[in-house]
């Protein structure tokens, strides 16, 4: 799961919230051209309709953080996998990271599905109830940001979602989930390194 392929969304400069304890900075500048990975789960309609909803959420309520959407990769059978190399630009300083279940959450509820993470370790994985900038439209969210946001993450993140009499959680996606990481910008380093 070398190269990471991201959808990303860059729409504040700064933030005015103050940054999470333990949050990385990125020191480097991120290289826009990339190796595909021959795994590589496309954009879905549920990626693109997440992303520009969240764009109009974003402007409603100017927000500054700046969005990162990414799909997924295969893992194993009914896995769906990140690299936990984020990338990034210089300036930027992670904050969150939540894996969005595309769901009719409508029709089911967090209660009714088992998400577990199964890279690094195996661990049952809890919805996210807080409001975020993301759509709520966009499907269920689980707080992944511990996986990634820290020197022992590991070089990738799975996960696993089933139902019962789904083992392999298919039948109540609408497509593969995908990553989404919050950052916030800070001018001065960003001016400091001379990126713009």
């Amino acid at each position: 799961m070398s190269g990471y392929i991201s959808l990303w969304v860059t729409f504040g400069l700064q933030s005015w919230f103050l940054l999470a304890a333990g949050a990385f900075e990125c020191l480097q500048k991120e290289t826009l051209i990339r190796q595909t990975p021959r795994r590589v789960t496309p954009p879905t309609d549920c990626l693109m309709e997440c992303t520009s909803m969240t764009y109009f959420r974003k402007v409603q309520l100017q927000d500054k953080h700046t969005i990162r959407l990414g799909y997924s990769t295969e893992g194993d059978l009914g896995e769906y996998c990140w690299s936990t190399d984020l990338k990034c630009t210089v300036g930027d300083s992670f904050l969150h990271a939540y894996v969005v279940l595309p769901v009719d959450t409508s029709a089911v509820g967090h209660e009714q599905l088992e998400v577990r993470s199964t890279t690094p370790t195996v661990t049952a994985l809890q919805a996210h109830q807080s409001p975020t900038t993301l759509a709520e439209s966009c499907g269920l969210r689980y707080d992944v940001t511990r996986h990634f946001g820290t020197p022992n993450s590991g070089t990738s993140f799975c996960m696993q979602v089933s139902t019962e009499g789904d083992p392999l959680g298919d039948r109540v996606l609408r497509c593969a989930p995908f990553l989404v990481t919050f950052w916030q910008r800070n001018l001065d380093q960003s001016n400091h390194h001379g990126a713009g």
